[in-house]
């Protein structure tokens, strides 16, 4: 048996280590996730948006910088976040990308459709409305939770809606 290693066998051996190494560093950084949008620091008006990532395989948010309650997203994910201020990053199976944060404005909706002799009264906001409803000297309140309607007699009442709390 050979105990020793020529030393061709020697710089061979040195060129593949570093040939690993290289590749092992090339897939460390260009497999780097990006989190493109929403961009930091963004307030967003309209809920229904899209995350949007490259090289990565889910989107991570938070509402605290330190991720302890977190909600993954995977590719098609829908999800419905409600007003506040969020933390979140992409990840692949190696990396993830820096944090970054984005607010949810809050959005008061309240639309009122004729449905024959009657109305019906919709919350398409994303906070929950008290809707006063007032008609002569009557007023009467109104809960509607986000997404809910009512449906409300045609009686010539007037209807006001404020976020609830």
């Amino acid at each position: 048996m050979r105990d020793k290693i020529t030393r061709l066998e020697r710089r061979i051996l040195l060129a593949e280590a570093i040939v690993v190494l290289s590749i092992f560093i090339y897939l460390f950084f260009s497999a780097a996730p990006l989190a493109r949008y929403p961009i930091a620091g963004q307030t967003i008006f309209d809920p229904d948006f899209a995350f949007e990532i490259e090289e990565g395989d889910e989107v991570i948010i938070s509402t605290n910088l330190e991720f302890t309650n977190t909600i993954i997203l995977k590719q098609g994910s829908d999800i419905q976040l409600p007003p506040g201020t969020y933390y979140w990053k992409a990840k692949n199976w190696l990396r993830e990308s820096k944090v970054q944060t984005f607010t949810i404005q809050s959005n008061v909706g309240l639309d009122l459709y004729k449905r024959g002799e009657n109305y019906e009264l919709g919350n398409s906001g994303n906070v929950d409305l008290e809707v006063t409803k007032k008609k002569e000297s009557i007023t009467t309140n109104i809960p509607l939770e986000v997404g809910e309607t009512k449906e409300v007699k045609g009686d010539n009442s007037s209807y006001e809606g404020k976020q609830n709390g």
